[in-house]
């Protein structure tokens, strides 16, 4: 079980998504989030430690500004992100369908694909930041563990390089 890294309205009063949002529209959104864009980022053991002392409302010292500072809106607008690219369109018996209203004017894709890059391009400023912030405040699980795209080179973070 995923544990989900954000108390529930603060995806909504911190992004566009409107408050009234079904949470089973975008909890999945945030577990993807977090499993594939915040856990490869941190490592296993940082990230688990994080989830677990989140969980148990005991996030304290340099763990607390981690995720105040930064993990929190990473999981934010990763999570917007993901939720932009497929929150128009449901999956039921009846297909794939997309809602619309006679009252409501559905955006053009590429007027979507605009909102989609705004929230990557905020969450990957956050994640540059959280790096530098790794790189001056050193955490155990994260010096050990440091995979996934990057990788602690004497101190340095560094993206690893893709492979053909």
């Amino acid at each position: 079980m995923t544990t989900i890294l954000l108390n529930a309205d603060e995806l909504t009063k911190n992004t566009i998504l409107g408050g009234n949002l079904d949470p089973d529209k975008y909890l999945p959104c945030i577990k993807n989030c977090q499993k594939t864009l915040i856990k490869p980022l941190l490592g296993q053991a940082l990230y688990d430690k994080i989830c677990l002392d989140f969980k148990n409302d005991d996030l304290t010292g340099l763990y607390l500004e981690l995720y105040e500072d930064y993990l929190k809106d990473m999981v934010i607008n990763g999570s917007a992100e993901l939720y932009l690219s497929v929150g128009a369109y449901s999956i039921t018996n009846a297909g794939i369908t997309k809602i619309k209203n006679e009252q409501i004017e559905t955006v053009d894709y590429r007027e979507v694909d605009q909102l989609v890059k705004f929230a990557r391009r905020l969450y990957q400023n956050y994640e540059r930041d959280l790096l530098k912030w790794l790189k001056e405040n050193p955490l155990e699980e994260y010096t050990k563990t440091c995979n996934g795209k990057y990788i602690n080179v004497g101190g340095w973070i560094l993206r690893r390089k893709k492979t053909t």
